[in-house]
């Protein structure tokens, strides 16, 4: 845990979150946003289908360019909390390996510190409450997990079960054949050691774009739809789920394609 992370932070009076969000994000117009000098490889997308498709032709496209004997290429998916990360992995794995590239989806999720190392860290009450900060990953076996899996071409990584609220090891293969793999997660983009290191292993890195506030809602709505109280919803984002985010949109200059949201939940 970092030393500057003290209970204060957490337990200090927070402001309720009051939640007056729109459903969605009128963003066609970003999806068709340029950068300077050049046209937007999602030009013309008007639902997230059209993303999907064109974020799908993307890999495929790279994926011709290289050359044979070539590590396992590998996308990083990165976005605050909320912006829709898991439906768009999840999407774009599906329409992969439908159009015939074989391609399976390793979320950072699984690397969560089990419940009993945070039982372990220094302050144990805080690392429960701020559960999802960065520091609450084992980003180093996160790492060595997907370096492992670039260089020999398979492996085995954790899913993340909700039911107990703890990673399952092992739970998802990673094979010989699949062609692609996409990771998606908070902080694949943090300058910090050794968040960074894992740039080094993605041929490509997106951010998603979502109006944090929307995000924040969409956190609210998952919350409370699984029965956590709405006023216990409102102080974790204020605590927890918002802090994060706000660290998580620093990151977006470092990717390589900024992912307009348009009606991604």
């Amino acid at each position: 845990m970092p030393k500057h992370v003290t209970s204060s932070c957490c337990w200090s009076t927070i402001e309720a979150l009051q939640p007056s969000f729109s459903d969605t994000t009128p963003v066609q117009a970003a999806a068709a946003a340029a950068p300077a000098g050049g046209s937007s490889p999602l030009e013309g997308a008007s639902t997230m289908e059209d993303v999907y498709d064109l974020l799908a032709g993307r890999v495929e496209e790279l994926l011709q360019q290289r050359g044979p004997g070539a590590p396992k290429f590998m996308v990083g998916v990165a976005g605050v909390p909320g912006s829709g990360k898991s439906s768009l992995a999840k999407a774009v794995v599906e329409l992969l390996n439908q159009r015939g590239t074989p391609a399976v989806n390793v979320p950072m999720d699984g690397f969560h510190f089990f419940r009993r190392q945070l039982d372990q860290m220094p302050d144990p009450q805080l690392a429960h409450a701020r559960r999802g900060a960065e520091w609450t990953f084992d980003a180093r076996a996160y790492h060595a997990c997907l370096a492992d899996i670039k260089h020999t071409g398979q492996g085995a990584a954790p899913s993340f079960d909700h039911g107990v609220g703890d990673p399952r090891p092992g739970d998802i293969a990673v094979e010989a054949h699949h062609a692609v793999v996409v990771s998606e997660g908070n902080y694949l983009l943090l300058a910090a050691e050794p968040w960074w290191r894992l740039r080094q292993l993605f041929d490509d890195t997106w951010f998603i774009d979502c109006q944090l506030d929307v995000a924040m809602q969409r956190v609210f709505e998952r919350q409370t739809g699984n029965g956590v109280a709405a006023e216990v919803s409102r102080w974790r984002i204020a605590a927890n789920d918002r802090p994060n985010a706000e660290q998580v949109e620093t990151t977006r200059g470092r990717a390589a394609l900024v992912v307009p949201t348009l009606l991604l939940s």
